[in-house]
């Protein structure tokens, strides 16, 4: 008897493991690719049926030779623009930005990417029916040279009842690659001004984790280049950031930066 309660139990738990498996992706979609001219695009979403929370990503492809660019170029570049005003019974938060990479051109370096690209979101369904995400995209796509592309991508309600497991996965590693916020006084070791051109920057970082990059945002009339790597021993990196493209009599010290210090695939974040 206790052997058949046992089995009973086991079928039982199986059945529900097999549920929320299934379940867990029963609300997804994603929109047909686009083409950019050096790349294509799509959309891909899934929709949480318990509290109407929605999350999605934004995936870029690129030929290659391809490159497209950060939300913070540098010198010159066209970032990313996400507009979902023309969405239907939803509202979305702006889409987060993956650790972007120093991309070296004749023309230029600049902070982007190459190859694929994902641009994490989350939102909301405010009514079920006629509900609609609507998103117009305008990116910079670079190879010799850079053109604007735009795109037009929507995923109706409708198409959400779809099943498409892959989309979840899609959304996972896409969050993974956004950089993490970190607190300015546990990273930004000693900052400190170099003849008023260029912005010493030490900061906290081991050696072994493999060489860092860092991108230095600041106000949009700035026009900073990525950082240069001057030094670096087991516990800190030094960088030079050039400061001959911001404006003059510009006291730099007093205004607050946001730093995005890369390794790899993976980064920290953080403003002061």
């Amino acid at each position: 008897m206790k052997s058949l309660v046992k089995i009973a139990s086991l079928v039982s738990s199986i059945g529900l493991s097999i549920f929320l498996v299934i379940t867990s992706h029963a609300f997804s979609a994603s929109s047909q690719w686009e083409d950019l001219g050096g790349g294509k695009v799509r959309l891909s979403a899934n929709l949480n049926p318990v509290n109407n929370k929605v999350t999605g990503v934004i995936e870029v492809q690129l030929e290659e030779g391809w490159s497209t660019y950060w939300r913070y170029p540098g010198s010159s570049g066209i970032p990313p623009r996400f507009d979902f005003s023309k969405s239907v019974a939803f509202k979305s938060q702006a889409p987060d930005f993956p650790a972007p990479s120093l991309i070296t051109q004749p023309y230029g370096q600049y902070a982007g990417y190459k190859k694929k690209v994902s641009f994490p979101f989350e939102g909301e369904m405010l009514a079920t029916a006629g509900m609609e995400i609507n998103l117009d995209l305008l990116i910079g796509v670079c190879s010799e040279v850079c053109i604007p592309a735009q795109a037009q991508l929507q995923i109706k309600g409708s198409e959400l009842l779809q099943t498409d497991p892959k989309v979840a996965q899609a959304v996972s590693f896409a969050k993974l690659s956004v950089p993490k916020s970190k607190e300015a006084e546990d990273i930004i070791l000693k900052k400190k001004l170099q003849n008023k051109d260029a912005l010493i920057i030490q900061m906290r970082h081991k050696k072994s984790f493999g060489q860092p990059t860092l991108f230095v945002e600041g106000p949009w009339d700035w026009y900073l280049l990525p950082a240069e790597l001057m030094g670096e021993d087991d516990e800190s990196a030094t960088f030079k950031l050039d400061l001959s493209r911001v404006p003059k009599g510009t006291d730099v010290l007093s205004h607050d930066l946001r730093y995005t210090l890369v390794t790899g695939t993976s980064g920290i974040e953080i403003e002061r």
